[in-house]
């Protein structure tokens, strides 16, 4: 389900009818004449919420109903670059952990990284898809899932490890472009907008830096007219999108968390392969 306003439209529907609508869909979103990529379905909802489960049995996230504080932290289950940017011995090696703790996590289920590796292949079939990895072979964590409790949620920002972190020491800074992809594996069950992402069609300069700094950019984008799409996704949904432009993800409400498998993607016209992170 898509909210939007000034038809600023996501491409919506299988690989195929998205190929067919743009045969470069990732062209699509970095000039801005489309927010989004959203396949609705990709993944099965019943794989979802038996992943959850899991998750819960094997105490790597907080289950709702055992969860010892009212706003417990955001949990991973992964390996995130920006937590352990600072310590790439540390980065690397948990990484190591995080592919050895995914290799039996999935067992009985789809397995939905396999499954976000795969559909942005398909979108992307003049390139080589890998998880992102050093000269010396030591890879990054392939994805990650985020579970989100009330009261969190992002606040207006951009990704980019070259241009807002500057973390030119990781291989991945080599790239141009920068995206990202998010499954949704089960929402919020207090409001529909309830950690649900909104898009704005707005790139990072010193004017839109300061307001973000400021926490002033709500206000400077309604000002300013500036195009936005909140994507509304049901569990085994997927869509990609351009990390570059500001976006947020609103705080989610309730006792029901929202539970996300997330991934950056890097790529270049000039690079054969694409390296996807988290």
């Amino acid at each position: 389900m898509i909210q939007q306003n000034d038809r600023w439209e996501p491409l919506e529907g299988s690989v195929a009818s998205i190929l067919r609508c743009e045969p470069r869909p990732f062209n699509a979103l970095r000039e801005g004449r489309s927010p989004a990529l959203i396949l609705p379905d990709i993944y099965p909802a019943a794989d979802c919420a038996g992943l959850v489960r899991r998750f819960c049995d094997q105490n790597l996230l907080h289950a709702p109903e055992t969860s010892v504080s009212a706003t417990p932290p955001r949990v991973d289950i992964g390996t995130s670059l920006g937590v352990y940017s600072k310590t790439p011995n540390r980065f690397f090696a948990h990484a190591e952990g995080t592919h050895s703790l995914f290799a039996a996590l999935f067992d009985g289920f789809r397995n939905p990284v396999a499954t976000v590796y795969r559909t942005l292949q398909q979108l992307l079939p003049d390139k080589c898809v890998v998880t992102a990895h050093e000269i010396d072979g030591r890879q990054y964590g392939p994805a990650i899932f985020r579970s989100y409790h009330n009261g969190q949620g992002h606040r207006p920002h951009y990704d980019s490890v070259a241009k807002r972190s500057r973390l030119l020491d990781y291989a991945v800074s080599r790239f141009d472009h920068q995206f990202a992809a998010v499954m949704c594996f089960q929402n919020s069950a207090e409001a529909e907008a309830s950690g649900q992402a909104v898009l704005y069609d707005a790139r990072f300069n010193e004017e839109v830096g300061g307001h973000l700094a400021a926490g002033t950019f709500h206000g400077y984008a309604d000002e300013q007219g500036i195009r936005r799409v909140r994507v509304v996704l049901e569990p085994g949904d997927l869509y990609f999108f351009y990390s570059e432009n500001v976006h947020e993800v609103p705080a989610v409400v309730g006792d029901t968390p929202r539970i996300v498998l997330a991934a950056f993607i890097a790529m270049s016209d000039n690079e054969e392969e694409v390296f996807v992170w988290s």
